[in-house]
């Protein structure tokens, strides 16, 4: 009798149990992934999400990485606010977005903001260089994606998220093309992330001028919801 209580034991919680002594930034990785690809219900993510925000945040304190300056650098090193596209920030449409749709979600509840390269070759135009983007915030990155090829359906392309547990707000940047930052690494507001790239599925075609998608998320139990930064990046 007790041993068949053990066991069932081990099939209920021993998930849970071995999820809480992983590290969790590398859990929110493997949990993105699924949400990404449609792998998981909404509701089990959802669940998941809020445990490892909660672990996040335990150790982001013991880090010690949480900024106390207010306000959001800009994204792009180099650039301003005037590079953002749309009329005042038009391009920031929610328009049905859900978190948990995933790849499939609808919307583009963030901001494009493009440099100067007329011939796509992910070069500043008039430095001749890559155009470093930079961490808005501080905070701890819990999931990247460096492998994208042309023939991958990922919209994001190459990305980072960035949790800030001080705020709980994530931060998704797309479309990049080198990363030079890694999951599970505490990172400070203004450090360099990796560079501007052509990756992604509607960013690669030639018809997209290049450009990174930046969007924030204020998250509330585990639910992650679009909030519009444009007037705090026009500070910048």
């Amino acid at each position: 009798m007790l041993i068949n209580v053990f066991i069932l034991f081990l099939t209920c919680f021993a998930p849970t149990l071995l999820s809480a002594q992983a590290e969790p930034a590398a859990e929110w990785n493997l949990l993105y992934n699924k949400i990404r690809d449609r792998h998981i219900s909404k509701e089990e993510a959802r669940a998941n999400l809020s445990l490892l925000e909660a672990q996040l945040r335990n150790d982001f304190q013991k880090q010690k990485e949480a900024a106390q300056d207010e306000g959001l650098a800009f994204p792009l090193g180099g650039y301003t606010a005037r590079s953002i596209g749309g009329k005042d920030g038009s391009g920031y449409q929610i328009k049905g977005y859900d978190f948990f749709d995933g790849n499939d979600h609808k919307g583009h509840p963030g901001h494009d903001i493009f440099i100067l390269d007329r011939n796509q070759d992910s070069l500043d135009d008039k430095t001749g260089k890559p155009v470093n983007v930079v961490s808005v915030s501080s905070g701890v990155v819990v999931s990247t994606n460096t492998n994208w090829e042309p023939t991958s359906p990922i919209r994001g392309g190459n990305y980072i998220w960035i949790f800030d547990p001080a705020a709980d707000r994530y931060y998704y940047y797309a479309h990049m093309d080198k990363l030079f930052v890694t999951v599970g690494q505490f990172i400070s507001k203004g450090i360099r992330l990796g560079t501007v790239g052509r990756t992604g599925l509607n960013a690669y075609p030639k018809r997209s001028p290049t450009h990174i998608h930046f969007t924030v998320h204020q998250s509330a139990d585990g639910y992650p919801k679009p909030v519009n930064v444009y007037k705090e990046l026009l500070k910048k």
